[in-house]
């Protein structure tokens, strides 16, 4: 039996909605080994099952089920499932739990783990970062003490809690020159500042945020690089730009995403809501809600209309987001979260993956997520392999 077939025969039994035949089928399956026997008994247990679900927290599951339930309707027409309380839940996410539990099964009898690892665990992402101000001066954020840091410029900062950074314009405070700070987080690490005039940065790990201290003049300018969050405060008399290497992205008041990191192959401006303008040399392109801007590497600007921008930010949220991401492009994520370095024994798989995963999770937590046509993993240290098929 494949496994789609048996994700369908047990998420109908969930369901309340299996014929005798499909019934029969279901238990000639389970009768052929006592292992799958033990399966069924777990996914049949409303309470165990719950447990379980609890285990796959890291999953979109309304995004699974609309995968799944894809899939086994273009082969077969059958209705939805009309189910209401628990049950309605269960169902909703047993398309991707179910899935996982069968092949965590299946991989248990077979002796072939998902991944193989050494003993030591590799912990997800945290907040992190350095900043540096504008004599020099180095401050490691996630072990300096909340409160009050410095004062830089015309402006005081100070640490509101773990995660985050502040400032304030001092007012009446004179200086010769605009001072800059640089905010800077690792691999493996993340961070949220408020800048002086209250716009709002979340920054993803290897990234880069150049700053003045307060702004002064005609326009509010920041240099990024690597990805990152902005709600932009606004202040109709002076735009805010983004500028990421030759390109620069132009708003008053919005909120928007730019990822550009190099290994990506370019840049992508994502809006969220209200309205900026990218500009790339003499070219440029405005976008509205659920737009995005690309300057590929071979500085071609080009718009992607209809995009879920919501899911582009999941990072902020603590998640990973796989929009039909291919195999390479999820490692390259993993690989900066978990500080880690990937190498391919063979060929790169040609999978795509889709959903959220969440970003709290340990390396094999997540990669237990990620086992799919028989890709396999081992763990050396902080070096992942891919193991050829």
């Amino acid at each position: 039996m494949t496994e789609e077939r048996l994700v369908s025969l047990i998420v109908r039994k969930l369901s309340g909605e299996l014929d005798p035949e499909a019934y029969r089928e279901l238990q000639a399956w389970a009768a052929d080994d006592a292992g799958n026997q033990v399966l069924l008994d777990r996914l049949s247990d409303e309470e165990g099952l719950e447990k379980e679900l609890l285990q796959y927290r890291g999953i979109d599951p309304s995004a699974g089920y609309r995968r799944w339930l894809a899939e086994i309707e273009g082969r077969r027409r059958i209705r939805r499932m009309r189910v209401v309380g628990w049950a309605a839940a269960a169902c909703l996410l047993a398309a991707v739990v179910v899935s996982g539990l069968i092949r965590h099964t299946l991989s248990g009898q077979s002796g072939t783990p998902a991944v193989a690892v050494n003993k030591q665990t590799i912990l997800p992402g945290r907040n992190t970062a350095t900043l540096v101000l504008s004599n020099g001066r180095q401050i490691l954020l996630d072990s300096a003490a909340a409160g009050s840091l410095a004062m830089d410029g015309n402006a005081r900062l100070t640490k509101p809690d773990s995660m985050s950074l502040s400032y304030q314009a001092l007012a009446g405070v004179a200086t010769p020159a605009v001072a800059y700070n640089t905010l800077t987080t690792p691999r493996s690490g993340q961070y949220q500042l408020t800048l002086a005039d209250g716009s709002r940065v979340w920054l993803n790990n290897i990234s880069s945020l150049h700053f003045p201290t307060a702004f002064v003049g005609k326009e509010r300018i920041v240099e990024l690089s690597g990805e990152g969050y902005f709600e932009v405060a606004n202040v109709p008399s002076k735009p805010f730009i983004v500028k990421v290497g030759g390109e620069s992205v132009e708003v008053l008041g919005t909120n928007f995403n730019i990822m550009a990191y190099s290994e990506e192959g370019g840049t992508q401006t994502t809006l969220l809501t209200g309205a900026v303008r990218v500009r790339l040399g003499n070219n440029s392109v405005q976008l509205k809600p659920d737009e995005q801007a690309r300057v590929n590497a071979n500085g071609s600007l080009s718009i992607s209309r209809d995009v879920n921008a919501e899911d582009v930010v999941s990072w902020k949220n603590g998640f990973f987001y796989f929009g039909r991401a291919s195999f390479a492009a999820v490692m390259r994520q993993i690989s900066r979260w978990y500080n880690i370095d990937v190498v391919y024994e063979g060929k790169v798989p040609e999978l795509e993956f889709g959903g959220k995963i969440d970003r709290s999770l340990t390396l094999e937590e997540l990669l237990q997520y990620l086992d799919k046509s028989q890709v396999h993993f081992r763990l050396e240290g902080r070096k992942l392999i891919v193991l050829a098929n």
